[in-house]
């Protein structure tokens, strides 16, 4: 879809830790045209990054792939729309994306002892909806392979979604039990910890996800926030700029380095990070008017 990259709509960069949402993007895009002329590997992809959008933008996006003769495009294009509402859909999307997704979850349950199917069983019903079959699909792939991590975090995910946070949390001690070394798990009860007021503790285990995996820049990312937060400015920025020395152009580290050097009061240090910034979103006014407030007040 290169062609179609540069009509994808204005992404709006703003200052703080609020940074470029897909679902702040309006795109403009003649969606039965692009899709045309690609092969199922290239429509898999595709939907990967539509998935990332507002449900409105990937109902739009996604329905016309509903009725693709190949059923594995249909069943993919049905589950990047699982949770749009059907009052967004005409009715017969809505019943195209039913028969897709009957599609799916036949697939899935032909090959059920598979620990995979059952997580992605799961995350179809939690994008449904319905957090109690969710959180049943889960549990077997656990039941198949207890050292599946994806398991535990989304089983960790749907009591979340539930307020069952006490439970989230044993599922994912249940699963360090065996994973000592797994970086997700700690990360995610890293950020239940801090969820829930323990923020020392969420610190410890955010730190942990960071040691485990020092190449997972997003891990590191939230650790530094998290840092920030509880008033450790000098070691956040210096964890940040370790990330963006491996990872120049990740947006969020990107924004974060701007935003503390902000509010540190030192716009010399920000101004670079908001060039790189605006390297990538180039049309942002926003991001325009503060890279000149920044050059003001060097």
């Amino acid at each position: 879809m290169d062609d179609h990259q540069r009509d994808l709509g204005s992404c709006h960069w703003s200052a703080g830790f609020s940074l470029p949402q897909p679902e702040a993007c309006t795109p403009n895009i003649d969606w039965e045209a692009a899709w045309a002329p690609y092969d199922e590997a290239t429509y898999r992809a595709a939907l990967d990054l539509i998935e990332r959008f507002e449900p409105a933008v990937r109902a739009q996006a996604a329905a016309p792939l509903l009725s693709d003769p190949v059923r594995g495009v249909r069943v993919e294009a049905a589950r990047v729309m699982a949770d749009v509402n059907d009052d967004q859909l005409t009715p017969e999307l809505r019943q195209a994306r039913e028969n897709a997704t009957s599609e799916y979850v036949k697939s899935l349950q032909e090959d059920s002892d598979w620990p995979t199917a059952n997580v992605s069983l799961g995350n179809l019903r939690m994008r449904q909806g319905r957090s109690e079959e969710a959180i049943a699909a889960f549990e077997r792939a656990l039941s198949l392979d207890p050292r599946f991590t994806a398991a535990y975090v989304n089983l960790t995910d749907a009591h979340r979604q539930l307020g069952r946070e006490a439970e989230g949390e044993k599922v994912l001690r249940r699963g360090l039990e065996l994973l000592p070394k797994s970086a997700d798990l700690h990360h995610v009860l890293g950020l239940l910890l801090v969820r829930k007021g323990d923020k020392a503790a969420g610190l410890a285990e955010l730190g942990a996800a960071v040691k485990l995996a020092p190449e997972n820049s997003r891990y590191a990312y939230v650790h530094a926030v998290a840092l920030y937060s509880e008033g450790k400015r000098d070691p956040a920025l210096a964890e940040l700029r370790a990330i963006n020395e491996r990872y120049p152009y990740d947006v969020d580290v990107l924004g974060a380095l701007v935003s503390i050097n902000r509010e540190a009061g030192k716009p010399k240090d920000a101004l670079p990070y908001a060039r790189k910034l605006a390297e990538l979103f180039p049309n942002d006014a926003g991001l325009n008017q503060l890279i000149a407030e920044l050059e003001q007040a060097k």
